[in-house]
């Protein structure tokens, strides 16, 4: 597929039939996160079948990660008829809350008893899609890494910041559980490249499935669809776990330092992500949900272009989610 047929603003819009029509199995949902130069981190995510809710329905969830405060954890809920959808590009409305493609950047705005957001997200590296190929991972990453300001709304009040933001947009049909155990996903971003990664890991407990978009601001270097694109690529992905924890709380053993490493062409990466701080661990409240973690980790990433070397030390925001069956 030549990638530039590809429709990345549509490739962003409402997938599933809305009104949702199989509310047990489909979902659509759009993600974004930032971290700020004061060293919080924020994540919104506006979905429009809320997989972690008995009964589903759309809801805006908010997490804040003020640096070295506890999380802030909000969720509203919302009836179908107070939602409006675009098929065409991103332009989702719950209430009073949206999110939306404005043309070169995003605009997005969450407020929930008095904590939220207004930013605009700038898009900056290339974007990415599976949508039109043959592989079931129904994700699109319009915004790998981008310049994002705005306000932050911290009990009432505003605060005026800005940073690195990210946005993804995953929808579909069926459930994982029963195909995997669990997996890691997150991202490193510097100023001239973005690896944004997921490690499934197979109900034997081995991984089986390590996929990395790296992306710069002009070009996709690597794609989980590049064998796709060419018949005789010579893209290679390897995941390594270095080191394992187990949390108490809800009783699960993982990696607290893992490596990624990557290669095609005359490109090549390696991250070293080492686990530093758990800042959310959420027990899924029904049957067949998802017990999910999110911590901050240590990042080193090596990265090789056309024989010239550079090393980034860099901190972010990964998680780690278990599937219930």
């Amino acid at each position: 597929m030549e990638k530039k047929d590809i429709n990345y603003t549509k490739a962003d819009a409402t997938h599933i039939v809305f009104p949702v029509t199989n509310k047990e199995e489909h979902f659509d949902w759009w993600y974004f996160d930032a971290h700020f130069d004061n060293g919080d981190h924020f994540v919104v995510m506006y979905s429009l079948n809320d997989t972690r809710l008995n009964p589903r329905q759309p809801s805006v969830r908010l997490n804040i990660y003020p640096h070295g405060q506890p999380e802030v954890s909000k969720i509203k809920l919302y009836k179908e008829e107070d939602v409006s959808i675009s098929y065409e590009k991103c332009d989702v409305t719950l209430g009073e809350e949206y999110c939306k493609d404005c043309g070169d950047y995003y605009e997005f705005y969450t407020m929930i008893d008095g904590y939220g957001a207004k930013l605009k997200l700038k898009k900056k590296n290339h974007p990415f899609t599976t949508e039109g190929y043959p592989v079931p991972m129904h994700w699109t990453v319009a915004v790998p890494s981008g310049p994002i300001k705005g306000e932050l709304y911290k009990g009432g009040k505003a605060i005026k910041v800005k940073g690195i933001g990210y946005h993804d947009h995953n929808w579909g049909e069926k459930r994982l559980a029963g195909a995997f155990k669990n997996w890691y996903w997150g991202k490193i971003h510097t100023p001239d490249i973005s690896i944004d990664y997921s490690i499934m890991i197979g109900l034997d407990g081995k991984i089986v499935n390590p996929l990395a978009l790296v992306t710069d601001e002009e070009h996709l270097i690597m794609a989980p669809t590049d064998p796709f694109d060419n018949p005789n690529d010579t893209s290679k992905i390897e995941a390594v776990i270095n080191a394992t924890m187990t949390e108490e709380t809800m009783g699960y053993t993982f990696a607290k330092d893992f490596t990624l490493k990557g290669s095609k062409d005359d490109f090549s990466f390696i991250a070293n992500i080492k686990l530093d701080k758990i800042v959310m661990i959420e027990k899924s409240k029904i049957d067949k949900g998802e017990d999910a973690y999110r911590y901050l980790a240590k990042e080193e990433l090596i990265v090789t272009r056309s024989g010239n070397t550079k090393t980034y030390h860099t901190d972010g925001l990964h998680e780690i989610v278990y599937l219930n069956s």
